[in-house]
């Protein structure tokens, strides 16, 4: 994976004879993996010349470009960006979405007739605006990871992984705690610790270091790093190499320099950290390893909300009165309906009735939330259409996932916390609950499923004429254009035979198999776009654009659901008696195939 710079300037371009070596452009990286594919992170000032690159190059046909926020100085480079004004060249462009406007406004808002004389819809090429919470998407067998950064807008950071090596993007992000900003804090806690976990044992990481230490007093709130904060975080995530970006416009190339050293000499304290300054031009070669998958497991950051969270009702109840005034001042800050002392009989009566958008619980009066939480999940069929998500609020040293998981507990906000880091997050809590699909949730027996699906020794062979023959028989006899045998995996399903499909593998939490999973019988779904649990799935508004899905699980001898037998169409259908019973002897005619020894089998 190559990773060149082509902006690294913070805050407004700053192109002149002391900033030559650094450089004067603002925000802007091009990251290739080795398949070749287009990854530009950011769009300020340096997007003009890496866009020319690309033209000249022949590798502006398709890209993707990665957008951190929309702050000007990292997206000001969008209306020079050559690729996005050729007709037969087709881009995609992701980003944060914001409250009220979409990205795609968001971004056409700089492009107005006040401001620049060509709009939005003067681009040519086939542009497509995603939005992002967190959460993880692959571009091709790239994994992108997304966090929210503390930053005055909403920003994310994007962790980028392909063959083998992991690289984070974390510009515009401020300490959560002071001490941290001012390079002394020795228990790193709350927002820091979750930042951690993000840049966790990263191959190269690129963070910013616009301020010091010692100029932080007059800088908090800006939104902004300092340099001793960026490298106690590397150090302490086990970083492998790290530059330093979002050069202060104020500095020149000498002062840089200095900085730089006192970086190093920093982490030469005590670690094995690499630092330098992201420098225009620069080049870096990233060599990874050979990794199994991706971990952990997460759901996707494409959303497509269907609604406004002006009009959502955020509950808090039994948290301490520190919480609940910060949590009701993140949500007076973006207009969020709320009730800021709920009771619990409240709570229930709105969760039973569906009238809450987002429960925050905490331990106030003594009493253990994950029971409060049970409590409310009990209210809640477990297949409505919408579960209200519920978030614990309390200490770092009190969270305890398994028992979360099992109480239906949907994330935890740990101690201590900014305000804006709470307001990302439950804007990221509440656009999750407004869109219109769901990931499946994990089946109760999962460790044990993963290990009979690798026990098969199937995931990632070669295709074979005993599975095709069955998708073959399905698209003809069945009058479909896709029929799939997928295995399940940790983060993926897999195709075994992908009939129809020009790709082995899709992401776990967009896949309908892994419904399908969750039950004995068959999973039909006549059209994807009136069911709320897929209607805004990507895979259903996006390729391959399924309506029509019906699966059949597949057991193994000793009873393990490892997948599922499917058909697909691309418009709303039915299957009558016959064929459903049809597409289920076919499952059963696969599952045979699964034992071992079937193989061998086969071939004699």
């Amino acid at each position: 994976m190559l990773v060149r710079f082509w902006g690294t300037r913070g805050s407004i371009a700053t192109p002149g004879p002391t900033t030559v070596r650094y450089g004067g452009n603002t925000s802007c990286v091009e990251v290739r993996p080795d398949d070749g594919t287009v990854i530009v992170i950011d769009c300020g000032t340096g997007a003009h010349a890496l866009g020319q690159a690309l033209i000249d190059a022949g590798k502006a046909r398709t890209g993707h470009i990665l957008i951190s926020h929309t702050h000007w100085d990292h997206i000001q480079g969008l209306p020079f960006f050559g690729p996005l004004f050729d007709a037969e060249n087709e881009w995609h462009i992701y980003g944060p979405r914001g409250l009220g406007q979409p990205l795609r406004d968001v971004l056409a808002g700089q492009m107005d007739y006040a401001y620049f004389p060509v709009a939005l819809n003067a681009f040519a090429a086939n542009v497509h605006f995603h939005e992002i919470v967190e959460g993880a998407f692959s571009i091709g067998d790239t994994r992108i990871t997304t966090h929210y950064l503390n930053h005055p807008a909403l920003t994310v950071g994007y962790r980028i992984e392909a063959d083998g090596a992991s690289l984070v993007y974390a510009s515009d992000h401020e300490p959560h705690s002071t001490d941290a900003g001012h390079g002394h804090a020795e228990v790193v806690e709350g927002g820091d610790a979750a930042h951690v976990e993000f840049i966790r044992d990263a191959d190269f990481l690129i963070h910013d270091a616009q301020y010091t230490a010692e100029e932080y007093p007059d800088k908090v709130g800006w939104g902004h790093s300092t340099i001793e904060y960026a490298v106690d975080m590397a150090i302490a995530a086990g970083v492998k190499r790290v530059a330093l970006y979002h050069h202060d416009p104020g500095r020149s190339d000498d002062a840089v320099d200095g900085l730089i050293e006192i970086a190093r000499a920093r982490a030469a304290a005590g670690s094995a950290l690499e630092v330098f300054g992201a420098a225009e031009g620069e080049t870096i070669a990233l060599e990874g390893e050979e990794r199994e998958g991706f971990a952990p497991f997460l759901p996707s950051s494409l959303v497509n909300p269907t609604d406004d969270l002006a009009k959502e009702l955020v509950l808090i109840a039994n948290v301490m009165a520190e919480d609940r005034d910060m949590l009701a001042a993140a949500a007076e800050a973006d207009e969020i309906p709320i009730l800021a002392d709920a009771s619990l009989e409240t709570v229930k009566d709105m969760v039973r009735t569906g009238r809450a958008s987002l429960v925050f619980l905490g331990d106030a009066d003594g009493g253990d939330p994950l029971d409060y939480c049970r409590e409310l999940r009990a209210l809640q069929n477990a297949d409505a259409e919408h579960q209200t998500p519920i978030i614990i609020v309390g200490d770092q040293g009190r969270v305890d996932i398994e028992r979360g998981e099992e109480a239906g507990v949907t994330d935890w906000l740990t101690r201590p916390y900014s305000l804006q880091y709470a307001r990302s997050r439950m804007r990221a809590w509440l656009m999750r609950s407004m869109f219109r699909w769901r990931k499946a949730p994990l089946p109760r027996d999962e460790e044990e499923r993963l290990a009979a699906v690798h026990r098969l020794g199937l995931l990632d062979t070669e295709i074979e004429e005993r599975f095709e023959r069955h998708t073959r028989i399905a698209t003809a006899a069945l009058d479909v254009p896709i029929a799939l045998i997928t295995l399940v995996d940790r983060d993926r399903q897999w195709f075994k035979s992908h009939r129809g499909f020009d790709f082995s593998e899709t992401p776990r939490d967009i896949g309908f198999c892994s419904h399908a999973i969750l039950g004995d019988g068959p999973l039909v779904v006549g059209d994807a776009l009136q069911d709320d649990r897929f209607a805004e799935n990507p895979a259903v508004v996006g390729d391959p654009r399924v309506r029509f899905y019906a699966g059949i699980p597949l057991h193994t001898a000793d009873g393990a659901c490892v997948g599922a037998f499917c058909i697909v169409d691309r418009k709303p259908r039915t299957l009558n008696a016959a064929q459903l019973k049809m597409l289920q002897d076919i499952a059963r005619l696969v599952e045979e195939e699964l034992e071992p020894g079937a193989a061998v089998k086969a071939a004699s």
